[in-house]
């Protein structure tokens, strides 16, 4: 078998990769006098029409700056205000500014073999002190081959179908990188690598200090992490066993992958298609289209497409997919689209689109669309459909529809809050709340319930007991032409008040008592004049409690107001009684045998007008 030859034609920092000379070596020209450093890379930005990505904990930006030059390139203007500690690199619209002031060599020591099977050893050392550097990453870009340098700065790569002009990347923190380019005498093609490098911006080690992340991720592919950084490759297929077992070794972190097989599962920087675990994925970075695994998916990016997991998904970034998990899903940012949770579903941020969990739903700040679970939380703003098996808790404003098995409590509502037990907003209710109990503080909507409350009331509260702490209450006490005696509690607003009725008649022969309730509005005439509809339905007990007696009214009283605190009132009013009791007692027999009745259905009808007065305390 022939020896494929190799000639080495240079080595170049890492701030020297052709790629990026488009804008590194652009000409500027500053006079600049004690300035930020943030402003001053600002203004190269604009001028050399491009984009900066730096660590700002490590980059000085607040520090003050002067530079007086002409025709400098950039990467040159670079190292003059950072003082030879930076590299830089360009990937498309970005200019990569790396913390590095330390200088690394990599010593060839052998290369030999042929195009299928080819070998290089070497050593890794310090440009200054001639030490050898442990664990710096040395990768072949386009075969997507790598090693790391042991505890003496020793490698050993093997290479096969080499088919371009080797080229060597070493890195390492701390240290500027440098590339090392062989070209190959024989067996060189014209034929496109499908893989290429390109750079991702963002903190993408977030996913190695999940507690899952930490244990799975093997310490090599952590050391490439912090050695690479940002710089991914393209793979079309990955095949894995474990993480630390599969087609891209040590650098499947750094690689995004078209397809990903992983038999129980795998580390990589990203997937652009599809991926199946059979157990667990783990993806640096973004995945779109497919994703799923048997127990659970951890992405560090965003997820586009669908993602689907037998226990649970958890992502870091944002989420635009349809995602279905037994047991819970939780979105680091924000979600659009539809997300199903066996136990819990988390958004810290905002949520768009459908929601259902058998337990919890916890948005971090504003929700969309539509949700069902035993209990919902939303911080913030709240549109759409919610439902609670339990509860429905918005700390902020309500829109659209709130229904709960037990009680919806939010801040603001402007909508429908429909609950078993109760509702509770704690500042206004523009909307309908029904529910046994009701409360809000200012009311400028209705309530629809057994007992509603407010503090202010400006709107409509419909109920067997209606409160308003700061609205409308009036006690009346009167007499009309069917009892003696009549007391009468008022509460709610003036466009809508409840009654609490009782009223007794001691001039029968047996004791007559009435207790109901009733509806009114306050019109106003003029300035202490104001005209009062009220329409009551009141229980009468007559010596029996086995008949249903009951008198409906319809009063329409006129109220003049005396001071602050009383009024007189009194007007006519239309009387219907129905009862099946045949015994005519009192006040009502007489009323009965003097107007004219009929029955229906076994059932007594009478009607009279009559007449009402009494003063009322305000």
């Amino acid at each position: 078998m022939r020896t494929l030859k190799i000639t080495v034609i240079f080595l170049l920092f890492f701030s020297s990769n052709i790629k990026a000379q488009s804008n590194l070596s652009r000409n500027i020209s500053l006079n600049i006098e004690q300035q930020k450093l943030g402003s001053v890379l600002a203004m190269i930005e604009e001028r050399g029409g491009f984009r900066f990505s730096y660590n700002s904990n490590i980059l000085p930006v607040d520090s003050l700056i002067s530079i007086h030059e002409n025709n400098l390139n950039i990467a040159e203007t670079l190292d003059k205000i950072l003082n030879h500690k930076f590299e830089y690199r360009q990937s498309g619209n970005f200019v990569i500014i790396r913390y590095a002031p330390l200088e690394l060599v990599l010593l060839v020591n052998e290369s030999v073999g042929n195009p299928e099977h080819y070998t290089i050893t070497g050593q890794v050392v310090d440009k200054q002190t001639n030490k050898p550097i442990r664990d710096a990453s040395i990768y072949e870009r386009n075969l997507l081959v790598s090693e790391i340098s042991d505890g003496n700065g020793y490698f050993l790569m093997r290479l096969k179908n080499i088919t371009q002009p080797i080229s060597l990347t070493v890195s390492k923190e701390n240290y500027k990188s440098t590339v090392t380019h062989f070209l190959a005498e024989v067996n060189i093609t014209n034929r496109k690598e499908d893989s290429d490098e390109r750079f991702l911006s963002g903190n993408l080690g977030d996913v190695e200090r999940t507690w899952l992340g930490n244990t799975l991720v093997t310490a090599q592919q952590k050391i490439q992490s912090i050695n690479i950084g940002g710089f991914i490759s393209k793979a079309p297929f990955q095949f894995s066993l474990i993480p630390s077992l599969n087609s891209h070794g040590s650098l499947s972190g750094q690689v995004v992958n078209k397809f990903s097989l992983n038999v129980i599962g795998a580390y990589s920087a990203g997937v652009d298609g599809g991926e199946i675990g059979f157990i667990f994925n783990i993806n640096k970075s973004n995945v779109q289209y497919f994703q799923f695994a048997g127990a659970f998916n951890l992405v560090g990016g965003n997820v586009r497409g669908a993602q689907i997991a037998g226990f649970f998904n958890d992502v870091i970034g944002d989420v635009q997919a349809a995602q279905i998990a037994l047991a819970y899903n939780r979105v680091g940012k924000s979600f659009e689209g539809f997300q199903i949770g066996g136990i819990y579903n988390k958004v810290n941020q905002d949520f768009r689109g459908m929601q259902v969990s058998l337990g919890l739903n916890d948005i971090g700040k504003n929700f969309n669309g539509f949700q069902i679970g035993t209990l919902n939380l939303i911080p913030e703003k709240q549109e759409g459909v919610q439902i609670g098996l339990a509860s429905n808790i918005v700390n902020g404003e309500s829109h659209g529809m709130q229904i709960a098995g037990i009680v919806n409590l939010n801040k603001e509502s402007n909508g429908l809050n429909i609950a078993g037990l109760g509702n509770y907003t704690a500042n206004t209710a523009s909307g309908l709340q029904t529910g046994a109990i009701n409360y809000a503080k200012n009311l400028k909507g209705v309530q629809l319930g057994v007992f509603n409350i407010s503090n202010q009331n400006d709107g409509y509260s419909i109920g067997l007991i209606n409160v308003a702490l700061k609205g409308y209450h009036k006690f009346s006490v009167g007499t009309n032409e069917s009892t003696t005696y009549n007391f009468t509690y008022k509460g709610g607003s003036k466009r809508l008040y409840n009654m609490l009725m009782f009223g007794m008649n001691k001039k029968s022969v047996e004791k007559i008592y009435t207790g109901g309730l009733g509806f009114g509005k306050e019109m106003k005439l003029f300035n202490s004049v104001s005209l009062n509809p009220e329409i009551s339905c009141q229980f009468v007990y007559q010596g029996s409690w086995d008949y249903i007696n009951l008198l409906n009214k319809f009063e329409l009283p006129i109220n003049i107001r005396l001071n602050k605190w009383l009024a007189i009132q009194g007007g006519p009013s239309v009387n219907v009684y129905h009862t099946k009791q045949n015994t005519k007692i009192g006040d009502f027999g007489l009323l009965q045998e003097k107007h004219k009745d009929f029955t229906f259905n076994d059932s007594r009808y009478t009607g009279w007008l009559g007449w009402n007065v009494g003063l009322v305390v305000l």
